[in-house]
């Protein structure tokens, strides 16, 4: 299976930031990506002006749904989401022109606004897909080994990440990813944006079950892939059964 995790610049504008996922996506279906993976809160960034134009989720994405028809590849993308009155910090997971799964942030950041804004999720989630069991977190809980033990136990092989992670603490952000696939075994995907606001630094990555970089991204709009073989969970997880204790 070939992933390919795209790294964009999450800008101030909503039609920008929808467009160069568009593009980025195309070019992943070029290249026969199985799974293509976007960063937090594409849609909007952390733009709080942004927020009240926010649509629901098939109108927000219509675009990307319309680009995804009739391809064999599965989407997975960070998208501030609106129900109601409440905004959640969601990742969407997206497959021949419709939205088949949807995970809503459990651990919002207690250093920016997150709180404010946001209503937390309140329950994890593994996707069964053709193309393998996904697991998906976002950003800051990354930081949290229980959180991905517990994908790890439903079932996952491959635990997504998004996220707007900053400078300051991007070592943090590659040491966790690997961390995350070394005791847990299984292939992990970090995708993170650039620019913005704050700089962001990228260093987005994809991760084999024994903590080797597959692919890595510097600093600028990219995407990067890796093809992998799922049946490297299971060859890991026999050689070093480390889990059944």
């Amino acid at each position: 299976m070939r992933i390919a995790a795209v790294q964009l610049e999450i800008t101030p504008s909503r039609e920008t930031n929808i467009n160069n996922a568009l593009i980025f996506i195309e070019e992943a279906f070029e290249h026969k990506a199985e799974l293509i993976v976007l960063p937090e809160a594409f849609n909007t960034g952390f733009f709080p002006e942004n927020y009240g134009k926010v649509e629901n989720l098939e109108n927000e994405l219509k675009p990307i749904l319309k680009l995804s028809k009739n391809k064999k590849a599965i989407i997975v993308g960070g998208v501030v989401e609106k129900e109601s009155d409440k905004l959640y910090n969601s990742s969407v997971l997206i497959y021949n022109g419709k939205i088949i799964g949807k995970y809503r942030k459990t651990k919002l950041f207690p250093l920016s606004n997150e709180r404010k804004y946001f209503s937390p999720g309140n329950e994890f989630k593994v996707f069964n897909t053709g193309i393998g069991n996904l697991g998906v977190l976002i950003c800051y809980e990354i930081r949290f080994p229980e959180i991905s033990r517990e994908l790890t136990k439903m079932g996952a092989e491959i635990i997504i990440a998004m996220a707007e992670f900053p400078e300051e603490r991007i070592e943090h952000w590659v040491t966790l990813l690997r961390a995350r696939a070394i005791e847990n075994q299984l292939f992990v995907v970090g995708v993170n944006c650039v620019g913005g606001d704050k700089g962001y630094p990228g260093r987005s990555a994809i991760i084999d079950p024994l903590g080797n970089i597959l692919a890595k991204a510097g600093n600028s709009q990219e995407i990067i892939f890796a093809d992998v073989d799922l049946n490297m969970v299971k060859e890991v997880r026999k050689k070093f059964p480390f889990l059944e204790d």
